[in-house]
């Protein structure tokens, strides 16, 4: 009789907890994950059909239930009190929350049409460029110096042994690798290069010789949502190193 008793309490027991009800999960959390799923199909320019939004909140729900469930579970097991498990939380929140505040400058920057119209005017414009090349940046340095008391880039030039040969016609700076397209888009006619520029393990200076109007821009309007995004995420990059270099980060 007692092992029957005892067998009845535990098959009970199993029961119950077979029974426990799954964790109530807020309406503003199953939006947060709905939104994000919309965003990233728009992205691939597809649309979630609205047969299927139900589902998918169902979906959503479960999987976050699911997640609160192991979490409590491991709330209760103390992995949340290990010194290590702490130390990856707090890198994940912080690269978290520096995302989240790009993303916030993403949506309350807004490039004026007159930023619009002179990114167009950079992109479309052509340079014709002399450039050196260093093993080094201290000799780039050096080089630099010498230009800035006076010396002209070609007789630098004529200094230098086993330099590549500088593009011989007029280029658009996109041709060139992003590193050096972002200097000498920041360069007018007869600068030379604010710093060495480094790529691949060698150190340019550059001089814009001569600049004109490209031939080959679409008209402005055809692409001027494009120039927005391109304009704003500028704006962002801007802005986020303006902040870094105010605590010492490059």
């Amino acid at each position: 009789m007692k092992t029957q008793s005892t067998f009845l309490a535990l098959l009970l027991a199993g029961l119950f907890a077979a029974a426990a009800d799954a964790p109530k999960i807020d309406e503003a959390r199953i939006n947060a994950v709905m939104t994000q799923v919309e965003a990233q199909a728009a992205e691939s320019g597809a649309e979630i059909p609205a047969e299927q939004r139900t589902q998918l909140r169902e979906q959503i729900l479960r999987d976050l239930q699911r997640a609160e469930v192991l979490k409590n579970t491991a709330f209760s097991a103390g992995i949340d009190k290990k010194t290590e498990v702490q130390s990856l939380f707090k890198n994940f929140e912080a690269q978290f929350y520096a995302a989240q505040y790009v993303e916030h400058l993403k949506n309350t920057i807004t490039p004026s049409d007159a930023d619009l119209r002179q990114l167009y005017d950079r992109l479309g414009r052509e340079v014709k460029i002399q450039m050196a090349a260093f093993p080094n940046e201290a000799e780039a340095q050096a080089a630099q110096e010498k230009l800035l008391k006076g010396m002209s880039f070609t007789n630098l030039l004529a200094s230098l042994p086993n330099q590549p040969a500088s593009p011989p016609d007029f280029i658009s700076a996109q041709m060139l690798p992003p590193e050096m397209a972002a200097e000498i888009d920041a360069m007018d006619k007869g600068k030379i290069s604010s710093k060495p520029v480094a790529y691949q393990g060698v150190y340019y200076l550059f001089k814009v010789a001569d600049t004109r109007k490209g031939g080959n821009m679409p008209p402005f309007e055809q692409i001027k949502a494009r120039l927005a995004e391109q304009k704003k995420d500028e704006l962002v990059r801007a802005e986020v190193q303006k902040i870094l270099t105010e605590y010492g980060l490059e």
